[in-house]
């Protein structure tokens, strides 16, 4: 497991060293008005991709693995014809739609922009989908590495082309980004084209397991994702979505960090008597940091926000601090993911992600027309803790008691100093 687990890591270093120049140059050199219009397609291509690959990773994992070793090729491309031809249907209503706006509104949809973002957006899929039957194959280097690459490639081709270019400039960039993720799979694929030629019954279960795994990580992105939204709809503050974006968008960059460092150990686990335990020791490994790194961040969010965003961002300090919380849960939720598809129990997923997207949207009503950002980033708490209790109520044993005695120490000490 050391192995996969080591390439994840150097790949999320590498993805936070791009994401950096992301978000820092591209939008002093774009300017807030053309920044902002790039960022909504950037957006369309990567909730969109997102949206239909959610739950590839675990059922290939899973079911992959566990496959005899010479119909393990031959399984991860049948899986991932399904998987495909499943997403191709949800693929048509964006097709449709950006069709739509480009003839009847092309002032405010250029149809070479809504071009670029739908191929951009079906490259994506069809990488993250390779990619997917990649990891299940146990080879994690590719999973790993698409995202630095993409993300270099699309910083480094919007500040070549938008001075001539403008929007259209910002669009072949995100088509240039999805080509060099393309280039990626392709490199990848060599074991997937050895099994193509093979034909092999899918495993009984394994769709199944694949739809409840998507329904519970799309109710769990509803969590984490819908507090922006929260914002704009129950305040109508532009002020105040911007101060729920920030804390959000770097705590989900944390999360997910923890969160790909399991994904891509789950197929060494899958054949493993003591996958579990295994999962135990990895989260426990990374909750010390994670935890003291989140506590040395509420100590001192109120004097670092200002100074790092900018002093009109110093009143949002104190929505910093659930999302630094929020950051403290990551390694047990991630870890009670990988327990659920141990255990083959995608029901737990599903239920604990619909559980906590209840105790969401019950806090938002509550807490974000009176405390705006601060209500949104306190529901995306709620919502993401909700979903680890139902999730340890329904895989007893899974997380033992002192990581999370741990766990929600470590949440309180945050929330307290903070």
């Amino acid at each position: 497991m050391r192995r996969p687990v080591l390439v994840g890591a150097v790949g999320k270093v590498a993805e936070a060293a791009t994401l950096a120049l992301l978000a820092t140059v591209v939008p002093r050199v774009l300017g807030p008005a053309e920044y902002g219009r790039f960022s909504v397609a950037l957006t369309v291509v990567t909730l969109g991709s997102l949206a239909m690959t959610l739950g590839g990773s675990t059922t290939l994992s899973r079911f992959v693995p566990a496959a005899s070793p010479a119909d393990r090729a031959a399984l991860a491309v049948a899986l991932t014809l399904r998987l495909a031809r499943n997403r191709a249907a949800l693929f048509a209503a964006p097709v449709l739609a950006g069709a739509a706006l480009a003839v009847l509104v092309p002032a405010v949809f250029p149809p070479l922009v809504v071009v670029c973002v739908l191929v951009a957006l079906g490259l994506n899929v069809a990488v993250t989908l390779v990619l997917q039957a990649d990891l299940g194959l146990g080879r994690a280097a590719g999973w790993c590495l698409r995202y630095p690459v993409q993300n270099a490639v699309l910083v480094l081709v919007v500040l070549v082309l938008h001075d001539d270019l403008g929007l259209a400039g910002a669009a072949l960039a995100i088509l240039a980004s999805a080509v060099a993720g393309a280039a990626v799979a392709v490199a990848a694929s060599g074991p997937l084209r050895a099994g193509a030629g093979r034909r092999v019954p899918l495993p009984d279960g394994a769709l199944r397991f694949g739809l409840l795994q998507a329904a519970g990580g799309a109710a769990t992105q509803f969590v984490h994702r819908g507090g922006v939204l929260a914002v704009v709809l129950l305040t109508g503050s532009a002020v105040q979505t911007g101060f729920a974006a920030l804390p959000i968008g770097i705590a989900l960059a944390a999360t997910y960090a923890v969160a790909q460092l399991f994904t891509v150990a789950l197929p060494a686990l899958t054949a493993r008597a003591d996958g579990e335990p295994a999962l135990r020791r990895l989260a426990g490994i990374l909750l010390a940091p994670v935890a003291l790194g989140a506590v040395g961040a509420a100590l001192v969010v109120d004097a670092v926000v200002p100074v790092v965003f900018g002093e009109a961002y110093a009143a949002a300090a104190a929505t910093f601090v659930p999302a630094i919380a929020m950051v403290v849960l990551a390694p047990v939720n991630a870890l009670l993911v990988q327990a659920s598809a141990l255990r083959m129990r995608p029901d737990a997923v599903l239920y604990a992600g619909l559980a906590g997207a209840a105790a969401f949207v019950a806090a938002c009503l509550a807490l974000v027309p009176g405390a705006g950002a601060a209500g949104a980033t306190t529901a995306a708490l709620v919502g993401t803790a909700v979903t680890a209790l139902v999730s340890l109520l329904l895989l007893p044993r899974a997380v033992g008691a002192r990581l999370a005695l741990g766990t929600a120490a470590a949440v309180a000490a945050v929330l307290v100093l903070g």
